[in-house]
């Protein structure tokens, strides 16, 4: 068994506090119980405009994009240090952007190919190795949690025998999540700290099943937790390995990396992450990536080209032997929650932004950075924008998103 079986490996929790949920919400800065006040820093460094990639990419978009990128990094007065934007369309070329810093003391400009911690973004990743599990013949959709499982992780959980595969990806199962403002801040406080799979088992055992599986929505990442295990029970691998076999490695995402638990290394040129706590800026480049495994936070570090790389192939179909494989995984059930998302399909989210903006994607939140990639159907643009702190990325991305549902077809 891999590395994250809940008796032996080192894996850990998302941060909600930290993570999407909570920040959208409207509580971004409530980390270890205060506010986030950071030092005005707009300016620090100038933005910079990255060279055109292709030169069909449309110059008008790119220079509105530039400026949302500007604007959005200087109005945040140092709340964002720093963002960088890839954006492909297709047939019409590639553009990359940035804006800020990706080094504080002394000021580093942060740069187009820099490394960052992709959060939840990995759920995509994990829910494809899933369905692809499922294309083999391993298991099904519709198998049951005792099925999949060993019984030293489903005897935790009283309703099970009721859940299914499907609800795990579609975070339909009603198993609560094992997140809190105490892990975050463990997490925070140690950074080298090794998480278990089995700790944040037992702290999602101890709370009530959320509803009857299957009723309602309710993101969770003990969802995400569990599917990391069913790959490990069906492989003898651990999912980290099944993910960047089945996808790192075939797509060629050079930049794109699972580090195992207990590596702390930097992976090559990064943006640094940050948080203020106290008054005091903290850099959370290094927390573990054990913090969250499967479900998100610090275990995927990534590149915005990669992310655009993963999700074109996704969309495509390329990562799938059928065609119906994609077409369940975009069925999105009603999932409304905060950000604007209306729907979630299985480990892909639906969003609706004002203005009628549509698009489908993931966000992903790690401790001192937020990332999202996404694809504008409509437009057919496939964009990633990363930022390197924990506050709320809203005044980011809702500005992208629009600018980019602009684009002409």
């Amino acid at each position: 068994m891999g590395d994250d079986h809940c008796s032996t490996a080192a894996d850990g929790p998302a941060s909600r506090a930290i993570d999407r949920r909570t920040v959208l919400a409207g509580a971004a800065g409530a980390l270890l119980g205060v506010a986030l006040k950071w030092p005005s820093r707009a300016g620090a460094g100038a933005a910079f405009l990255d060279s055109l990639v292709d030169v069909r990419f449309d110059p008008v978009l790119a220079r509105r994009l530039q400026q949302t990128l500007d604007h959005a990094v200087a109005a945040s007065r140092g709340m964002i240090p720093g963002a960088i934007l890839h954006a492909e369309r297709a047939g019409q070329g590639s553009w990359t952007g940035t804006a800020g810093l990706g080094r504080l003391r002394p000021d580093v400009a942060i740069r187009p190919g820099d490394r960052f911690r992709a959060g939840s973004i990995v759920k995509p990743f994990v829910a494809t190795t899933v369905l692809q599990l499922v294309e083999g013949g391993r298991f099904t959709l519709d198998a049951t949690l005792p099925s999949v499982l060993p019984a030293d992780v489903t005897n935790r959980f009283p309703t099970a025998s009721k859940i299914t595969v499907r609800m795990l990806l579609n975070h339909r199962s009603g198993v609560p999540d094992w997140d809190s403002p105490a892990v975050d801040e463990a997490a925070v406080r140690h950074p080298a700290k090794i998480w278990k799979v089995s700790e944040f088992l037992d702290l999602a055992a101890a709370k009530k099943p959320l509803f009857t599986p299957g009723t309602r929505y309710k993101y969770s990442n003990t969802d995400y937790t569990l599917l990391g295990l069913i790959i490990e029970h069906a492989t003898g691998r651990s999912w980290r390995q099944e993910v960047t076999d089945r996808i790192i490695k075939p797509l060629r995402l050079r930049a794109t990396v699972l580090p195992a638990p207990g590596n702390r290394s930097a992976m090559g040129p990064y943006a640094h992450g940050y948080i203020e706590v106290n008054g005091k800026v903290l850099d959370v480049s290094n927390v573990d990536p054990s913090f969250a495994g499967a479900a998100g936070a610090d275990a995927l570090v990534t590149t915005v080209t990669d992310l655009v790389r993963f999700l074109d192939a996704l969309l495509a179909g390329r990562l799938f032997r059928h065609r119906d494989t994609l077409r369940q995984m975009l069925t999105f059930g009603p999932a409304p929650d905060v950000g604007g998302q209306v729907g979630y399909g299985l480990g892909i989210e639906r969003t609706v932004v004002p203005g009628g903006v549509d698009l489908i994607g993931h966000l992903g939140g790690a401790v001192g950075y937020f990332a999202y990639v996404g694809r504008l159907q409509r437009q057919k643009v496939t964009f990633a924008a990363a930022m390197n702190s924990s506050a709320d990325p809203s005044p980011l991305l809702i500005p992208v998103f629009r600018v980019l549902a602009t684009a002409r077809r």
